[in-house]
C-alpha cells in the first residue's frame, strides 16, 4: 500500500464553497481509480492551504495518476503542488476491523 500526501495552494480569494464545488467536479475522476483505497481532503481557506491524504492498494497506479493529477492541480491553483508519496507498511481501520502488516 502507497499513503500518498499532496499539499496544494488554493487560490486566491476562493471561498470555502468554491473549492468544495471544485472537488465535488473531480469525484467522478477518483471514483474511477481502482486501486486508490481512500481519500481525505482538508481545506484552510484563511490560509489557502490545501491537503490530501490517499491510500493506495498499489504504487504504479499512484505514480500514473499523479502524472496526470500534478498539471490539473497547477492548472487549478496556479501553484505547483508538493506531493509526498510513501510506503504504508502498517494499516489499520476500525471500521472493518480490518488490519495489515506487510514486511
Amino acid at each position: 500500500m502507497v499513503t500518498v500526501i499532496v499539499r496544494f495552494a488554493l487560490r486566491e480569494g476562493i471561498t470555502a464553497g468554491e473549492a468544495l464545488a471544485e472537488i465535488r467536479e473531480m469525484l467522478p475522476m477518483y471514483r474511477a481509480q481502482e486501486a486508490l483505497a481512500h481519500k481525505q481532503i482538508s481545506l484552510d481557506v484563511e490560509r489557502r492551504r490545501g491537503t490530501s491524504v490517499y491510500l493506495w492498494d498499489e504504487r504504479a497506479a499512484a505514480e500514473a495518476f499523479f502524472a496526470m493529477a500534478r498539471g490539473k492541480l497547477r492548472e487549478q491553483t496556479g501553484a505547483e503542488p508538493d506531493i509526498e508519496l510513501l510506503d504504508t507498511q502498517v494499516y489499520i481501520n476500525n471500521r472493518t476491523g480490518e488490519t495489515r502488516i506487510d514486511e
